[in-house]
């Protein structure tokens, strides 16, 4: 009876340790299975974390490319107005001479047919120069002057500078709503311009014509209580319809650029 006993303890527990050895494989499994699906999910996290930069740069792309076809799309507006500006110049003066002419052929003149004939030629010489001296440059003086009236807490990289306050524009050639110039006639041009910023940080600015960096400076304050003003000039040829404005570059970072009555942030340029 004794044996019979042991036997049967003997197997229960030899059947024990088989069902728990079963289990632990199972459970080996299971935590295989487990690592295996986190695996999967860490490479797919991965990917997404990929796509979504992919985006975030696609995104910021096409708010850089928006941005400049806003300014772009001013500017053509812009130019726009001063062609139907030109051509209502064109028909005042067009106007004015057929006035002239009006009165010269109901003029009963008492010299002689060569004379008239004379005259006449002169006249339409004179109403060809009229017409072709409208189409040329313009003589006139083309200058100017133009500030911030507010400061510019953290401009974005590429951010065109929008001086809003014309107090010079000869010419009509500076948009104060677009920050950009647009030349009226062909030359060579002077520009100069004068940032201040503060606190710590640094703006490097371009000065761009159609898109072309052409020119820059850098305005950098060492400390957070720091106050700095820097200036440049350029002289430059254009032709006319060439767009000039200022902007921040992708080094920019953090400054801002600071404006009051002491300190004036301004853009000017002119015609030499």
């Amino acid at each position: 009876m004794e044996l019979h006993g042991l036997s049967a303890v003997l197997f229960i527990v030899i059947h024990l340790t088989v069902s728990r050895a079963d289990e632990l494989t199972l459970l080996r499994d299971e935590i295989a299975d487990i690592r295996n699906i986190l695996g999967h999910q860490k490479e797919k996290i991965i990917q997404l974390e990929s796509v979504n930069e992919a985006l975030k740069t696609k995104i910021f792309e096409m708010n850089e490319n928006n941005e400049f076809l806003k300014n772009k799309v001013t500017d053509l507006n812009y130019k726009n107005e001063v062609l139907e500006n030109d051509v209502k110049d064109l028909k005042a003066k067009r106007a004015k001479l057929d006035e002239v002419l009006e009165k010269d052929n109901s003029f009963s003149p008492e010299n002689t047919m060569q004379e008239k004939t004379t005259e006449s030629s002169e006249l339409s010489r004179g109403r060809r120069l009229l017409l072709t001296n409208s189409a040329s440059p313009s003589v006139e003086p083309i200058a100017f002057y133009a500030y911030m009236s507010k400061s510019e807490p953290a401009p974005s990289v590429h951010h065109t500078l929008v001086f809003d306050v014309a107090k010079t524009n000869l010419g009509n050639g500076y948009n104060k709503y677009s920050g950009t110039f647009v030349a009226p006639a062909a030359g060579a041009y002077v520009f100069t311009w004068t940032i201040n910023t503060n606190p710590h940080g640094a703006h490097f600015i371009n000065l761009m014509v159609n898109n072309a960096v052409v020119g820059g400076s850098l305005t950098d304050t060492q400390d957070t209580g720091d106050y700095d003003s820097d200036s440049s000039t350029v002289v430059v040829a254009l032709n006319t319809g060439d767009s000039v404005n200022l902007r921040t570059t992708s080094a920019s970072d953090r400054a801002q650029i600071y404006v009051d009555i002491h300190a004036f942030t301004c853009f000017s340029g002119w015609r030499i």
